[in-house]
């Protein structure tokens, strides 16, 4: 192999919509990007998976199938609770995600995932004031190929996917079909019948279409439909063993997370979960004046039902079922430029609006209490930016942009007990508007120290939408925004002729008025528990990432991220600086290692291995419930025919089998639940492409 050959790749990507793709290196923000070989290499099945490849970031799911608790750089949303904006935004196809429930994002068939870290008001808008995680599907290509895999592993896992690309007009039209199929036993054991627990079957369908009637235009449509139908998300009641009723308190517990027969659980029923994803999405691009004019035009519609055996404990103590509907229609309108080779710009119109229908029963103390809820909001939303690049000498380039946003949310809402369990009752609030505009500017500098090391920094502001708390509650008066102010310097480095590239980052970002669900008074309900503009905090810290080409046939990789989250004042905290953030870990790493090498019969052999560790951090805001540090191990081996044809590959994860959770939760005097995280898994994968 040449020492050219065994030079690390040029990441391109697209996350400052640009008129062409950037290198990743070249790009003055701190992202991770990954493509479809990366992906492979490490098995990465959904945005969970690959959250785990990049410093500072924590892709989590929560408490109910679908709905994700998504943190980067200590920004995050803990809970289900539909009118809770997300701090990390999730864009598919370009389409921003404007719920938390849905799917939590498989990552079949796709081209690219870039994870950018820090604020991104100004491309990406509100809600994206921790990142945002962009993900695009595999576009039909002029040359015929197929893929098909099959797979088996422990659980009674099966798989089963087939991409098929076809030109059906030479390069005028081609097609696209991408259809994958996964089925689970489940991880878990019901102590009750002793059988299998955890069931799941998803589905995915993706057609689409590419147009390209000339040189200068190029549209691609693609619809989606994913459905996931089995068991719900598993609750493990571990603290009291009591029946519900009894008078207890809830010490702080250190390792609580990690008692006995950790994979069993004890439901009184066994629930169910049935999501449906409807996804589609129109891009058109043209190249027009010297620039190139995007059009992205997306639909979601999402439809959740899930039944709970919330207390995970054989009494009936907390049934929780809930329906969520929720439709959503965005376009984007942006024109990117370069003018000249020192001058580059990209601007455009944004117009989002969803609506929500959401219900919640809660069947409470063997039946003795029932209760429901249910809330409706209307949300629209509206924007224009820009941002610049302005190379006034060779070496210096100096960012500018701003976005400006105006929303509008309405609400209705019916707290618990104002509707009938059946929902065939239910009183709901006269609707209550909110009006608010935000401005997100940014400022940037990034110096070529060499052709292959660059020096960046940034000043940055972003909002999280204020609104009204829909879950349980009477409607009460707005909460404001959430405000953050970001400050960032950056190192990049392709290093050794491009065998090692090194990448630093440090940040420090203020927030202001952070939302959070607490004990509050309103001038028209008195004292109640809902969301307020309860905290400002300080959210410092650095990243390292570094990969490195050591032999001919070994490379490694890894990241650190250490994140110092601080309150500076906390509603009804006396010393807010003691209390520490959900879900934020000080520290989290992770290291990979590859190795390649082609065998004597021409064939090709791929061995893959990887650990991420995350540090210890809290589930509850009272700093109650603590997910001790762990340690994910995860290996494949991998052989491809002479041909390139077959590849069979074998894989473990968890091969350490440590237990964690991803969620937990105090329920007063029932206790304390868990959601615990899966065990060792294992597989084999037989693929054919051709």
């Amino acid at each position: 192999m040449s020492e050219d050959a065994m030079q690390l790749d040029e990441i391109v990507v697209t996350a400052r919509k640009r008129a062409r793709g950037e290198s990743l290196q070249e790009t003055p923000i701190s992202a991770t990007a990954f493509g479809p070989a990366q992906m492979e290499n490490f098995f990465v099945n959904d945005i969970v998976d690959v959250g785990r490849l990049a410093p500072s970031v924590a892709l989590q799911p929560s408490a109910q199938k679908g709905v994700q608790n998504f943190a980067i750089r200590g920004m995050g949303v803990s809970g289900s609770t539909p009118s809770d904006e997300p701090a990390v935004g999730i864009f598919q196809d370009g389409v921003y995600w404007g719920s938390n429930y849905g799917a939590l994002g498989d990552l079949f068939d796709v081209e690219s995932v870039e994870i950018l870290r820090g604020p991104q008001g100004t491309l990406f808008g509100r809600n994206v004031t921790g990142g945002a995680v962009s993900f695009r599907s595999a576009r039909p290509s002029f040359s015929d190929s197929t893929k098909a895999t099959v797979g088996i592993g422990n659980y009674g896992s099966y798989e089963a996917s087939a991409v098929l690309n076809r030109p059906l007009v030479q390069d005028k039209l081609a097609a696209r079909l991408a259809v994958q199929s996964r089925w689970l036993d489940g991880y878990f054991t019901d102590a009750t019948t002793d059988s299998d627990y955890g069931e799941s079957h998803s589905l995915i369908v993706r057609p689409s279409l590419r147009f390209t009637p000339n040189d200068n235009l190029d549209v691609t449509l693609i619809g989606e439909w994913y459905s996931e139908k089995g068991d719900p998300v598993v609750a493990r009641g571990v603290s009291p063993s009591t029946l519900p009723g009894s008078p207890l308190t809830l010490p702080q517990q250190e390792g609580y997370l990690t008692p006995a027969n950790f994979w069993t659980v004890a439901p009184d029923t066994r629930g169910s979960n049935d999501i449906d994803v409807l996804f589609g999405v129109l891009e058109v691009n043209w190249n027009l004046g010297g620039g190139v004019l995007t059009s992205v035009t997306g639909y979601r519609d999402v439809r959740t039902r899930v039944l709970t055996d919330f207390d995970g404990t054989p009494s009936r103590a907390f049934l929780q079922s809930i329906a969520q509907d929720q439709d959503q229609f965005s376009s984007e309108l942006r024109y990117a430029m370069p003018l000249s080779d020192s001058f580059d710009f990209t601007t455009g119109l944004y117009y989002f609006e969803q609506n929500f229908n959401f219900r919640e029963g809660r069947d409470l103390n063997n039946g003795t209490q029932r209760l429901a809820t249910r809330s409706l909001l209307d949300n629209d939303s509206f924007a224009i930016f820009a941002e610049a690049d302005w190379r006034p000498l060779d070496r210096l380039t100096v960012t500018v942009g701003a976005r400006y946003t105006e929303e509008t949310k309405k609400a209705q809402a019916a707290p618990f007990g104002a509707c009938a369990l059946d929902f065939s009752t239910c009183t709901l609030s006269p609707q209550a508007k909110t009006d608010d505009s935000n401005l997100s500017p940014k400022l940037g500098l990034a110096y070529r120290l060499t052709d292959d090391q660059l020096l960046f920094a940034s000043a940055t502001r972003g909002f999280r939408s204020g609104g009204f708390s829909l879950r349980g509650t009477p409607i009460i008066e707005p909460y404001k925004a959430e405000q953050v102010t970001a400050y960032e310097i950056g190192y990049k480095a392709d290093l050794l002729n491009r065998h090692l590239r090194f990448n630093l980052s440090a940040y420090n970002n203020d927030y202001k008025d952070l939302q959070r669900t607490v004990l509050g008074t309103s001038p028209t309900q008195g004292v109640v528990q809902s969301v307020f503009n309860a905290a400002d905090a300080t959210i410092r810290g650095i990243e390292v990432e570094a990969t490195a080409i050591l032999t001919e046939h070994l490379s490694v990789s890894g990241s650190y991220g250490h994140t110092d989250a601080e309150y500076k004042s906390f509603a009804g905290v006396a010393d807010p600086g003691s209390r520490q953030f959900v879900r934020v870990p000080k520290d989290s790493f992770n290291l990979t290692a590859s190795y390649e090498r082609t065998l004597a019969d021409g064939g090709a052999f791929k061995a893959n291995l990887s650990s991420s560790y995350t540090g210890a951090y809290f589930f509850d805001d009272p700093n109650l419930l603590k997910q001790k540090s762990y340690n994910l191990l995860d290996a494949n081996l991998n052989y491809t025919t002479p041909s390139g044809v077959w590849t069979v590959s074998v894989y473990g994860k968890n091969l350490t089998k440590e237990e964690y959770a991803f969620w937990g939760s105090t329920l007063g005097f029932l206790g304390q639940n868990s959601f615990p995280g899966a065990p060792r898994t294992w597989g084999l994968r037989l693929t054919a492409e051709y």
